[in-house]
């Protein structure tokens, strides 16, 4: 009975224990946490989705039991197929302040000028500026095969694909890193409506 005691005693302490204000480490607890993620869907086949549009603008002007539509439908399905296989799935995340100085910085040594204004970017600039930030933000790419590329990719890279991508699909990677890493307030929103302590 009285090892059963010392038992439940130790448990309760272990609780009490467990429950006390602890020491953290602010690093720890900052680094590469809490910012937002992001999962932005791409496909590469801009031709085969191009042709694929093209098929299912024709089928909307026909009655759906001709012999033409249902044509065109069989073509369409096998291009959705081809088209699907071209999917990519990034996983994006925000990053610090911290990483958009060491890019800004970068991109100022690399490319401003020395008697340029303070707001007179040239194009490069912009274009390194944000192909380093989209490859900040990309944290792994899954293929439609489910194939996982967890690689970090330096502004060489990000650019090759920038270059390769259809512009609508870069376009959804830049504006994704945008609102993940650029834009501001996400607290103050959250306290404004209520949902946080103003304290």
């Amino acid at each position: 009975m009285a090892q059963e005691t010392n038992a439940v005693n130790e448990a309760v302490e272990l609780v009490k224990e467990a429950q006390k204000p602890s020491a953290f480490n602010l690093a720890d607890v900052i680094k590469e946490r809490g910012y937002p993620t992001k999962e932005v869907t791409i496909y590469t086949d801009a031709e085969s989705a191009f042709t694929l549009v093209d098929l299912e603008d024709k089928m909307n002007a026909m009655t759906e039991d001709s012999d033409e539509y249902k044509k065109l439908e069989a073509e369409a399905e096998k291009l959705a197929e081809v088209v699907s296989g071209s999917k990519l799935t990034f996983l994006m995340r925000g990053v610090g302040q911290g990483i958009v100085e060491v890019i800004t910085d970068k991109a100022d040594r690399m490319f401003k000028k020395p008697d340029a204004k303070e707001d007179d970017y040239a194009a490069d600039w912009f274009k390194f500026y944000v192909t380093s930030l989209v490859a900040a933000n990309i944290v792994k790419v899954t293929n439609a095969d489910g194939s996982v590329d967890e690689k970090h990719y330096e502004y060489e890279e990000m650019l090759e694909i920038r270059n390769h991508l259809p512009a609508d699909s870069w376009g959804l990677l830049v504006d994704t890193m945008q609102k993940l890493t650029l834009a501001t307030g996400y607290f103050k929103g959250l306290t404004d409506a209520g949902f946080l302590p103003r304290s």
